[in-house]
């Protein structure tokens, strides 16, 4: 399981699914759930993320993400 984290956009801790953002010039890290991100900053790789969940977010964006991942 993920490890609890805030998340920088709505300040929720929880470990559901989440985007790392470095942040320079120290490479601190902060996360976004990829809602938050997507709507906040329109982030490229968490706009389509979010866009195929269809407003699922936590578990059920946990669940959609592992059944559509590709397994090798």
């Amino acid at each position: 399981m993920n490890e609890i984290r805030p998340c920088l956009g709505c300040g929720q801790e929880d470990n559901h699914p989440r985007h790392q953002v470095v942040i320079p010039p120290n490479q601190d890290s902060v996360w976004f759930h990829y809602d938050c991100h997507a709507a906040i900053t329109g982030c490229e790789i968490c706009v389509p993320i979010a866009a195929a969940a269809q407003g699922k977010t936590g578990d059920e964006l946990r669940d959609h993400l592992m059944s559509t991942s590709v397994k090798g």
